[in-house]
Order: structure tokens, then C-alpha cells, then sequence
């Protein structure tokens, strides 16, 4: 793709700053960008399907510019990962952790962040988590940028009733590390969801 078509297409979800430090990252490489629907399990992935196709990083649609960046940062440390070590096991491990730090470290000098997020995003590059949303501190920072301040899983009672953005009914359950154990009515099951779903209030009687 050409440098032009990846500015046009990219400017809409990242700030303009960092278009040519991500250009140069994914230019040498056999990759796929994908913007997905909103995905309550996951800001982002890495895929490698074979070693003959290309892989695909996909990345939600619906983040403010700050978090997709953070997040397409994520998956291109994995992306280097994998081309450095020839495999996924470990995936949060030290070298993804070096690529990652190495890479947001780019992105600081461009000044695509603003300067209240510095500190945040400090902290985080001193001690990455597997994800920005396992961080609070970051992930506090990132929401003052949201559109709109959403209700999140975590921020209900446990045994609330609330709906995904899929339409499906839960009510929540206790807290399993970064997920909450959630029974869904209709079929009588129990599902993991991560507290910083974006969910509403459900009236069930």
C-alpha cells in the first residue's frame, strides 16, 4: 500500500503525528490491518494463519485515536515478536515486552500523545501489561478521551443484569483476576467477560 492510501485510511483512527512512525513499521512487512465492529474480549489481535499469508492485525474500530494507537502498537510488537522468534508461545514475554517499550518510545518523540497522557503512558512503558486495558492507571487516562463515558462491567453490583453490544443478557458474578464470571439466563451458562466491557443496565423480571 501506498504511503498516501495508508494516510488516508488511517488518519481517521490515529493522530496524523504518528502516521509516518506506523507507515515505516508495517511497510516492510507481509501484514494485513483490519478495523473490526466493537469486540467486548478484545481491543486488538495478532493472527498468523500459515507461514504462506500474510498476518493480520486487527484493531477495534470504536477507540479514540490515543487507544487504538496504544492498542495497533500492541500487535505490531507482536507482529516483530513472532518474525524475531518464529513462534506465539510467551507472547507477553521479554522480547514482545523490548519491541513494545521500543515502540511506544517512537511514538512519545512525535508528540502524537497529549501531555496530560505522558505521565500515564510513562508508567505503563516502565512496566507493560499483557494489555492497556490490564493497566487502570493508563486506562483511566485513555478514557478521558471516549466520546462518551460509558458504564462498564466493573462498575455494576454483583448480580446486576446488564446486555453487551451483541444484544445478549448476563448478570454478573464475582471477579476472576481481570474478568467477571457471568451467568447468561437464556441458556444457563457461565461466561468470562472483562470488567472494561462497555455494557448497559438490563431490566429483568
Amino acid at each position: 500500500m501506498s504511503k498516501e492510501a495508508f494516510s488516508k485510511g488511517l488518519s481517521k483512527y490515529i493522530p496524523v503525528e504518528a502516521i509516518d512512525t506506523v507507515y515505516g513499521w508495517l511497510e516492510p512487512h507481509r501484514i494485513k490491518l483490519k478495523i473490526s465492529k466493537p469486540r467486548t474480549t478484545k481491543l486488538g489481535d495478532f493472527r498468523v494463519r500459515s507461514r504462506d499469508a500474510p498476518a493480520q492485525i486487527s484493531v477495534n474500530g470504536n477507540l479514540n485515536p490515543y487507544s487504538f494507537l496504544i492498542t495497533l502498537t500492541h500487535e505490531v510488537a507482536h507482529l516483530k515478536d513472532y518474525e524475531q522468534r518464529g513462534h506465539l508461545r510467551e507472547a507477553h514475554g521479554p522480547t514482545w515486552k523490548e519491541h513494545y517499550v521500543g515502540l511506544l518510545a517512537e511514538l512519545r518523540c512525535t508528540k502524537a500523545f497529549p501531555e496530560d497522557l505522558l505521565p500515564a503512558l510513562d508508567q505503563h512503558m516502565r512496566r507493560p501489561k499483557a494489555a492497556s486495558c490490564s493497566d487502570p492507571n493508563l486506562l483511566d487516562a485513555l478514557r478521558t478521551y471516549d466520546d462518551h463515558q460509558s458504564l462498564r462491567l466493573k462498575d455494576l453490583q454483583e448480580g446486576s443484569y446488564f446486555t453487551l453490544s451483541n444484544g445478549r443478557v448476563f448478570q454478573r458474578g464475582p471477579l476472576r483476576r481481570t474478568r467477571y464470571k457471568c451467568l447468561e439466563p437464556s441458556s444457563n451458562r457461565w461466561y468470562l467477560i472483562h470488567g472494561e466491557a462497555e455494557v448497559t443496565m438490563a431490566n429483568v423480571s
